[in-house]
């Protein structure tokens, strides 16, 4: 479960292994972002069981999967626990994670964190042992700006779920070096999305700046990222600049209603500022006609026509 910008709340489900899945809106007023980490989205449906002599923590991970695949969260995050306890040799990290996506899920992110620093510092990859030979599979939906992201399970997961406790919590400097550390050995764009909405909430319009630079238009993500990306520009005062990314913004109608017009605020409040008043209004007679209570859209056309 996710949480649009708009107050849309979305539910993703697939079955693993298929590519097979809906995502499913339901509208809803007008709210702050919400980025905490979602929990499992999915799961395997036929789950093979532990044999007679496999460890501890395995059994209570099969048990806990199965806890999971009927939708009984509490059992399932109480078996993870138990999972995690059990390994004392570390040997896998699934367990750990799965506690910590329900224990974020609950409401408890303090809780949350120390599951998921041991996936996110292990040397461990994702999928593990468990994950693997119990079929389990899925992802993380999450929202940041407009875009809603689905991260297959994995370190990565783990990390943008790490940062979203991390965050929750006020430690929003060290949700910016985990992603720092993740964006730095994979180039997958949402995690440079995650990162740049981060460094919007700090201010840090430089290294927007220099995280978004070469990024191109090419899809609702990139796009996204390219909204952080002049705005920034604009808040160094690099107004021509940004004027330039907007365009960029805007050369293609295929992209998500809600960034589009995202764009067009944003470059007619930037215009009005640089007194291009007849060029702004184009842009906020656009935004009005679609959608008259965006943020304060319909004050600015009125003072116009007065």
């Amino acid at each position: 479960m996710s949480v649009h910008s708009s107050g849309r709340r979305t539910t993703s489900v697939g079955i693993p292994g298929t590519g097979a899945g809906y995502v499913h809106s339901k509208s809803g007023g007008r709210g702050r972002t919400a980025r905490e980490a979602a929990a499992p989205a999915a799961i395997a449906q036929a789950v093979p069981k532990a044999g007679m002599f496999a460890p501890k923590h395995e059994k209570r991970f099969a048990k806990a999967v199965e806890a999971l695949v009927k939708n009984e969260r509490e059992k399932a995050l109480r078996l993870f626990e138990e999972s995690s306890v059990e390994d004392t040799s570390d040997r896998a990290v699934a367990d750990d994670l799965f506690a910590g996506l329900l224990t974020a899920e609950a409401g408890r992110p303090e809780e949350a964190i120390p599951y998921l620093e041991s996936v996110v510092s292990s040397e461990t990859e994702l999928p593990d042992e468990l994950m693997t030979k119990y079929r389990v599979g899925g992802w993380l939906p999450l929202t940041v700006g407009h875009v809603e992201i689905n991260v297959p399970w994995g370190s990565a997961a783990a990390a943008l779920s790490l940062a979203g406790a991390y965050q929750t919590t006020g430690r929003v400097e060290e949700a910016i070096g985990v992603l720092q550390q993740l964006a730095d050995t994979d180039d997958d764009p949402a995690l440079l999305l995650a990162l740049c909405d981060l460094y919007a909430d700090t201010g840090a319009w430089d290294e927007i700046v220099d995280a978004a630079a070469g990024t191109k238009n090419d899809d609702d993500l990139t796009l996204q990222l390219r909204l952080f990306q002049a705005r920034a520009l604009r808040e160094q005062g690099m107004n021509d600049a940004a004027l330039e990314a907007y365009k960029d913004a805007l050369r293609s109608k295929k992209r998500d209603p809600d960034l589009l017009n995202e764009a067009r605020y944003r470059r007619g409040k930037l215009l009005l500022q640089l007194g291009k008043t007849s060029q702004a209004m184009k842009d906020l007679q656009t935004v009005y006609a679609d959608d008259p209570t965006y943020e304060d859209v319909a004050e600015l056309v009125r003072t116009d026509d007065a």
